[in-house]
């Protein structure tokens, strides 16, 4: 009989040794990395918000903004990538709601949307002092604390790189030049920039002390810093941008103005130290690339973003980028993807990445707070009635409201002989004070901006220069300031605008006669600029020059009942033209537009 051959004992040790690898080695390979695949950064970016919060005829709106953002990160979730979410300044000032908080509703609904840093624009200095509403804003408040505080509200970092105050870099609560940060195993760099300009477009109260330094250096500067740290990608929110009206190819600029400052940036930096600009300040749109940088721009009040998907390797190397065109942000949409009305026909709720888009009621909850706030302040009596409304005119006629604005200045500072009260326009007077009881909320609809009052001294031939300019601008609205103690006329000889200034006696005012003139601090930045320099002529006095809003509110309570009627008057206007040369607009009923005076677009 043969018996089966067993293996010898030195075999059988040979086969257990080989068995026990077997279970080490599939763990090995359970728990070994998977093969490096890539992953998609999706850059999205808003600007210009200016305060709009709320949905305008179904377009924009924060809590809308929010379902988009929502949709996209649960897209970039399923695939391993991640959602960078950056704004880029003038992101406060314009909506009442936003005002009267000081843009402490857009920093909550900011939070709860999860941005991750913004720029700091030239608008955003415009809240000044934090104000305290029921008392006037000490002289002596930080003309910055506004802003600062909601620096220090913000879950995420505020970015000024080439914003230097004393001529150091500003070392404000959670503001800094830039930062390194990780997302999707990626190291990613972002600093913040704003337009070389800036300052000279805000409140020169609230800026002083500060400078811009040129974009090119403090960009390349900040960049080389982070790729020196390790940053893989390189991302600019930049208060500067382009405009473009054909977003098809990236790289054609022929829709362009192609030597917007943007564009002009990204030619001078050297190729591949920034990969994504998102721009701001012109409040148009761009989805387009420059010297391999791609720069993308959504307009302005919150209407639409812009997004850029950037692909990296498993090594965090950027493969890749897609530059999309800015995005609507709607409600409803057709069945092409385009905005309509929510009563027009055939209309579905919007959809953005394969999903309907609902509103995130996250944003919602997160403003009401600060909204129950605002509506409180709104309320709030200033103790003064009107017996008729207070029109602010059109902007090129005589002006009731500007006048009583004037008439407060005057008033209220003290030696002004007369004073000049805002002008029409964006910049100025935004609505009429209604007739009855009058509450702080109708005074800052009418004027939500924090310029202060000042004084200098003007002479008549001065005076009859700062209102010639102002009435021959190549703007057809907002050319009539408001005057108190002083008649002007315009009229035309030969095509050539003549502006004769009196004092409301109906006394000629002479050219060498000096006069100590009341006026808003921008109003007086530009009589400086018009003035030929003579050492220490026109300095404003030292002493406090309170926000103008808040000495209007003090003298009209000081009034209690005031009589709409007593701002105009047709037998004597304060402005005055002849019956050919009137100001209005060819359009108007009032007659033809001066002939002497731009005229408005066709």
């Amino acid at each position: 009989m043969r018996f089966p051959h067993f293996p010898s004992r030195p075999a059988w040790r040979r086969l257990a040794v080989a068995l026990s690898i077997i279970p080490a080695a599939l763990w090995l390979l359970a728990w070994a990395p998977a093969p490096a695949v890539s992953r998609t950064l999706s850059i999205v970016g808003t600007t210009d918000l200016h305060g709009r919060i709320f949905a305008s005829e179904g377009r924009g709106g924060l809590a809308l903004l929010g379902g988009y953002l929502a949709n996209l990160r649960a897209a970039r979730a399923a695939d391993g990538g991640a959602v960078l979410l950056f704004d880029s300044g003038d992101t406060y000032q314009g909506g009442i709601e936003s005002n009267l908080s000081e843009g402490a509703v857009v920093i909550d609904a900011f939070n709860a949307l999860g941005y991750t840093a913004a720029a700091v624009g030239n608008h955003d200095f415009e809240f000044g002092a934090v104000d305290g509403w029921q008392s006037e804003t000490p002289a002596a408040a930080d003309r910055r604390g506004a802003l600062k505080a909601r620096a220090v509200q913000a879950r995420f970092p505020f970015l000024a790189a080439n914003l230097l105050e004393h001529g150091l870099t500003v070392a404000w609560p959670n503001v800094a030049p830039s930062l390194l940060m990780e997302a999707a195993g990626v190291r990613v760099g972002v600093m913040g920039v704003m337009t070389y300009d800036a300052l000279s477009m805000t409140l020169a109260a609230n800026v002083g002390g500060l400078t811009v330094t040129p974009l090119v250096a403090a960009i390349e500067a900040q960049a080389g810093a982070l790729r020196a740290r390790g940053a893989q990608l390189v991302i600019v929110a930049s208060h500067a941008g382009g405009e473009c009206s054909s977003f098809t190819v990236p790289t054609d600029l022929t829709s362009c103005d192609e030597w917007g400052e943007m564009f002009d940036v990204a030619r001078r930096l050297p190729r591949g130290l920034v990969n994504v600009i998102v721009a701001g300040h012109t409040h148009a749109g761009v989805a387009h690339e420059v010297n391999g940088v791609s720069i993308v721009q959504a307009y302005s009040w919150g209407r639409a973003f812009s997004r850029v998907d950037v692909t990296v390797d498993g090594q965090g190397q950027v493969l890749g980028t897609r530059v999309f065109a800015p995005q609507d942000v709607c409600a409803r949409e057709d069945a092409a993807g385009r905005c309509v009305a929510a009563t027009a026909t055939g209309s579905r709720p919007a959809h953005y990445e394969a999903r309907p888009v609902v509103a995130l009621p996250a944003v919602t909850a997160a403003m009401a707070p600060a909204l129950d706030r605002v509506a409180a302040l709104r309320a709030l009596p200033l103790g003064v009635t009107l017996n008729g409304v207070v029109a602010r005119g059109s902007g090129d006629d005589e002006s009731p409201l500007a006048n009583l604005f004037a008439d407060a200045l005057r008033a209220l500072t003290p030696g002004a002989d007369v004073a000049i009260g805002y002008a029409v326009g964006p910049g100025g007077l935004r609505a009429d004070l209604p007739a009855g009881a009058v509450s702080i909320g109708a005074l800052y609809d009418a004027y939500p901006f924090d310029n202060r009052a000042e004084r200098m001294t003007l002479t008549g031939a001065e005076l009859r220069q700062l209102f010639t300019v102002q009435l021959t601008r190549p703007r057809w609205w907002g050319r009539a300031f408001g005057v108190s103690g002083l008649s002007v006329r315009l009229t035309c000889d030969d095509g050539r605008a003549r502006v004769d200034v009196r004092r409301d006696s109906g006394q000629a005012i002479g050219d060498d006669e000096v006069l100590t003139v009341a006026m808003s601090d921008f109003t007086a930045a530009r009589a400086r600029q018009l003035r030929a320099p003579v050492a220490g002529a026109g300095v404003a006095p030292a002493g406090p020059r309170p926000i103008m809003r808040e000495l209007v509110a003090r003298w009209l309570r000081q009034r209690r009942q005031v009589s709409a009627a007593e701002f105009t008057d047709r037998a004597r206007p304060r402005w005055a033209y002849t019956t050919a040369d009137s100001l209005a607009n060819a359009s108007s009923a009032s007659g033809a537009a001066a002939t002497c005076l731009p005229q408005p677009p066709p």
